[in-house]
């Protein structure tokens, strides 16, 4: 079979394409370039598409002896990933950039592109399953009259490196068209096969930043694409309403945000601030912790916490950390990776959701489903008008607006959107 697969110049996707090519098929290997921020002094290419990332990828395509293309996506990239990230942030939401990037431009333009020079599916070095579920009923009735095929999506073998949480926004079209090889090994499988096979790139460090800037905080990005009126400086208010400091711009902050809080809280003589970006990169330390605003000791103080926003007064609101749990969200933007009708029916008393990558699932119920244009079983699997209020078990802590919640049965991901609240 022709296949394509993205190549990154990385150890995952350089053993895949080897698996694949040592399974018989006709790979190709496709690089993408991507945008990058022309205004950062620090480092001007992409991290994911930078020139060693290139050299890399063109190396490992030559040892397996495959065809190497080189596709442009900067514009695409830019237009669907980075406005989007700076578009939430202007919502004082924190999106997700690579679940983005995975839906518009991984699994939409270069699957695109891939179909296009006569592949048959694109592959990628994700760690994630795909499970073809067949249609064993209608194939048992009438051979002559299939319906269409179902496949499902499935965390990796290795629970550590499983990143189907970032795949959510997959289709039935695209599941049918897409592989995984490396989703039923491990990631020091991974390694050791690059070792063995001798992989130009089997000592090279994964690199889990956001890709398209090389300043180590969003917010030095942001101020640099985004005009000051984001950055008004406001007041500090407890959940009383309280004023207790001076903030420089609600932009700088998300919800459950710790670092930067109580350094910035005015100091009494001055009745200034001290410099946000100065404070977030300072760690906090034990004696900094114990000590108010005013720069007494007072080992009964408890930290400082972003709760959410005032934006008509252009206000921070902070609290305790028992302030941050909640027992529900409302879940927009979504969609179902099987068909609605599956996804409404298919074991939700069991369903388990994901409010952030690295958050394990807990459990979790749906009590509220509308959709303004969604009525019958064969509607499509997007439904960017609709939306969930899920109520967990048990409270979470920081649930964050513009993240995503994915929903799973068991190990297989049923679906997910946006957090709006």
């Amino acid at each position: 079979m022709k296949l394509a697969i993205a190549m990154s110049g990385g150890v995952d996707s350089s053993v895949a394409a080897k698996i694949l090519s040592d399974e018989g098929h006709q790979v190709c290997g496709l690089f993408l370039k991507l945008w990058s921020d022309p205004t950062c002094k620090i480092e001007k290419e992409n991290r994911c598409c930078d020139y060693e990332a290139l050299e890399d990828a063109r190396k490992v395509a030559a040892k397996l002896n495959i065809p190497f293309y080189v596709i442009n996506a900067r514009d695409e990239f830019k237009k669907e990933v980075v406005n989007y990230f700076l578009d939430r942030y202007k919502n004082l939401q924190t999106p997700n950039p690579c679940i983005v990037c995975n839906d518009k431009i991984k699994f939409g333009l270069l699957l695109k592109r891939a179909l296009e020079i006569g592949c048959k599916k694109l592959a990628t070095g994700h760690y994630a399953r795909i499970k073809d579920a067949g249609n064993p009923k209608s194939e048992t009735r009438n051979p002559k009259k299939l319906e269409a095929r179902s496949y499902k999506l499935k965390a990796g073998i290795d629970k550590s490196k499983d990143q189907s949480y970032m795949l959510y926004h997959l289709t039935q079209n695209q599941l049918s068209r897409v592989l995984f090889p490396l989703g039923e090994i491990t990631k020091s499988q991974v390694r050791k096969l690059a070792v063995e096979w001798d992989l130009p790139v089997k000592e090279k460090p994964e690199s889990q930043e956001i890709c398209f800037f090389g300043d180590k905080d969003y917010r030095t990005f942001s101020r640099r694409h985004l005009e000051k009126k984001y950055f008004l400086p406001g007041d500090i208010v407890d959940s009383n309403g309280n004023v207790i400091g001076r903030h420089d711009g609600l932009i700088n902050y998300t919800v459950g945000q710790r670092k930067g809080i109580s350094q910035e809280l005015k100091n009494p003589r001055t009745k200034e601030p001290k410099n946000h970006y100065q404070c977030h990169s300072e760690l906090i330390s034990e004696s900094q912790r114990s000590r108010n605003e005013f720069g007494m000791t007072d080992k009964n103080k408890e930290p400082l916490y972003v709760v959410g926003f005032d934006v008509k007064k252009n206000q921070l609101i902070v609290g305790a950390d028992k302030e941050i749990y909640q027992k529900e969200m409302m879940v927009g933007d979504l969609n179902w990776v099987d068909r609605l009708k599956n996804a409404r029916t298919k074991g939700l008393k069991n369903i388990k959701v994901k409010i952030r990558y690295r958050h394990e699932a807990v459990p979790c119920e749906i009590l509220n489903y509308r959709s303004k244009n969604c009525h019958c079983e064969e509607s499509a699997t997007r439904q960017s008008d609709s939306n969930l209020l899920v109520v967990f078990d048990q409270p979470q802590r920081a649930i964050t607006p513009g993240q995503s919640a994915v929903f799973y049965v068991g190990d297989e991901v049923v679906g997910g959107g946006i957090i709006e609240n």
